[in-house]
């Protein structure tokens, strides 16, 4: 089973990396993408966290439903 924890934490450095990249760059064209990338790596982070949150209440539910 994959840590999506551990995925959405990967993906939140991957994003802090980007706009590090975007501040850094030293062209307008190429901080816009760097700038795109890291949203789109904070949208996949939360993603993540989403799935694990809704994963963790869908086996609770089942458990409780197990144990009447």
């Amino acid at each position: 089973m994959p840590d999506h924890l551990a995925r959405a934490r990967e993906l939140r450095r991957r994003a802090a990396q980007c706009a590090l990249a975007a501040q850094n760059s030293g062209s307008a064209k190429f901080g816009e993408c760097y700038r795109l990338l890291e949203k789109h790596y904070f949208l996949l982070a939360k993603l993540e966290e989403d799935f694990f949150v809704r994963q963790d209440a869908v086996l609770t539910a089942a458990r409780l439903i197990a144990a009447e």
